[in-house]
């Protein structure tokens, strides 16, 4: 049955109600004032019972119907609830599903007007249906799968624009980093007699490189990057992260603790830009932290890695967006730093969750030490 197919069953139903009623109640008044041995009184105010009777029974098929369908319904009349049908019991929540506090956000919905109520896990939508009389209808349905497609939709609007704005970020920063990483290869050849100098020239050329790579993946995060899946030394990496995070410390202490040999398949160009990605944010100025450490701990055929720091933390209010496109946790940015982990973590088959802590903020990435085929 449609939407509208029911909506107009419906309308009529409850036209029928009131018309059964009020015919029941002008004849009772009638009967009153007339003759006790009124023939004509009497059939009629039998006449009008039994269509008041089947109008009821009606009332109740009506709402058989609806909990088939999954639909709820919710009888209004002088702004208080009337009767309520079991599908609206089940697709409301318990705070909401009390009576006083539904009947508030009942009587707050505009005829006719489609309002949805987002949950915790799920989504509903609430219309409230003009009829005649003191009495209104109100029709609770599950939206959840319409409202997520809707919400994907919206994301992947946003990332269309991200995708063209950082095709022209590329553009334009690709030549000065390939300069600058030439330069510093040249000049690393001059400084033989310097090892101090040569390695520093050195390092600012790794340093190009791996940002121009990094200007790569973030021009092409939006479509499927096929990870290169190896067995690797996880120790070893924290330790090569831990060395390209060193110079970024300043004041900030960089403390990484992990037990030999945990061998895991991933791919570890992947696996070293997600925690290096995580290990700037934690040294920025804007969370002024004063220690940063990675540790590593094992739990049957996973191994989860927790990135944590002391620093300014994140607000509460953001914990329920913060991997969310261009939300940022601090006064600038474009807000993809946590975005693009989230997505690189789930390229390597990980989960990613942002943990409570009283100080700072604390991140825990988990991932099998075999994947799955």
């Amino acid at each position: 049955m449609s939407e509208t197919c029911f909506f107009s069953i419906t309308i009529l139903f409850f036209l029928w109600l009131f018309t059964c009623a009020a015919l029941l109640l002008l004849l009772k008044r009638h009967r009153f004032c007339a003759e006790p041995s009124s023939f004509h009184s009497d059939l009629l105010i039998g006449l009008a019972s039994e269509k008041y009777q089947e109008a009821m029974e009606a009332s109740k098929r009506l709402r058989d119907v609806a909990d088939a369908l999954h639909i709820g319904l919710v009888e209004l009349k002088d702004g208080q609830i009337k009767k309520m049908n079991q599908s609206a019991i089940d697709l409301l929540p318990e705070d909401v599903g009390h009576r006083q506090a539904l009947a508030e956000i009942l009587n707050s919905l505009e005829k006719d007007s489609p309002k949805v109520l987002e949950l915790d896990k799920t989504a509903v939508q609430m219309r409230r249906l003009s009829t005649s009389g003191p009495r209104d209808l109100v029709l609770i349905q599950d939206v959840t799968e319409s409202f997520l497609m809707a919400r994907e939709l919206k994301q992947r609007e946003k990332l269309a624009i991200l995708g063209q704005m950082t095709a022209q970020m590329a553009h334009q920063i690709k030549t000065p980093i390939a300069i600058l990483a030439g330069q510093a290869q040249m000049l690393a050849r001059h400084l033989g007699e310097d090892a101090g100098l040569k390695g520093q020239a050195e390092s600012i050329y790794q340093e190009s490189r791996d940002l121009a790579r990094q200007i790569n993946e973030i021009s092409n995060f939006y479509r499927k990057r096929e990870p290169y899946f190896r067995d690797i030394d996880l120790c070893q990496v924290l330790y090569d992260v831990k060395k390209r995070l060193d110079p970024l410390g300043h004041s900030c202490k960089i403390d990484v603790r992990c037990p030999k040999e945990i061998i895991l398949e991933t791919d570890p160009e992947l696996l070293q830009n997600l925690l290096f990605l995580f290990g700037q944010n934690a040294l920025s100025a804007e969370t002024a932290a004063t220690l940063l450490s990675i540790g590593v701990t094992l739990d049957n055929n996973r191994v989860s890695i927790r990135i944590k720091d002391n620093g300014m933390g994140i607000a509460k209010s953001m914990h329920d967006k913060v991997f969310e496109p261009f939300v940022s946790t601090k006064g600038e940015g474009l807000g993809l730093g946590l975005f693009l982990a989230k997505d690189l973590t789930q390229q390597m088959g990980g989960n990613i969750e942002l943990e409570k802590t009283k100080q700072g903020a604390s991140f825990r990435l988990s991932f099998p030490l075999r994947r799955t085929q």
